[in-house]
């Protein structure tokens, strides 16, 4: 039924017609956003990854790159990315804009990589957000130390480093 109302150009004006008041209303577009969100009762879980190519620059932290990405590319409020990554909304809002300020071009996709990062992962606070994404890559994938610090845009001995103090501190945390 969804494929009859694709192209459907009442549908459509009604749409507009929405759209257009909740902005004469003084909404925002993200707050346009965030309320269809709400109202389809969108829930963004398990299935949020970043890809790796996004890391490929040479001014973002890991955690300012994810953000980054999620907020622009994705779209997602700072609600939804402090739920999926365990961090609190403001914290997440001062990373994006000091993201902004060193790289403002939205990131463009245009490799096709077949190594994705969940997002959940972050959820694990006892360790860094380098350290969750070299660990999961090396464990998922078994990716070596060089392939990884190739993807990241890291050096070797870098990723080498942050793999160990991850396993210390996982071997520490229990």
């Amino acid at each position: 039924m969804a494929v009859e109302n694709k192209n459907n150009p009442e549908i459509e004006k009604k749409l507009l017609d929405t759209l257009g008041y909740l902005k004469e209303s003084g909404l925002s577009s993200q707050e346009i956003i965030e309320l269809v969100n709400k109202s389809l009762k969108v829930e963004v879980k398990e299935e949020v990854k970043v890809p790796i190519s996004v890391f490929k620059n040479e001014y973002l932290s890991s955690l300012e790159t994810i953000v980054k990405y999620l907020r622009e590319n994705l779209l997602l409020s700072f609600r939804q990315i402090g739920a999926l990554t365990n961090r609190n909304e403001i914290a997440l809002a001062v990373t994006y804009r000091n993201a902004k300020k060193k790289l403002a071009e939205k990131f463009v996709i245009e490799e096709i990589s077949p190594y994705y990062i969940p997002v959940t992962i972050l959820q694990d606070r006892n360790i860094s957000v380098l350290e969750n994404v070299v660990s999961y890559l090396k464990d998922t994938f078994g990716l070596s130390y060089h392939k990884i610090a190739l993807l990241l845009n890291r050096d070797d001995r870098t990723i080498w480093t942050v793999y160990q103090r991850a396993i210390k501190k996982r071997k520490h945390a229990g």
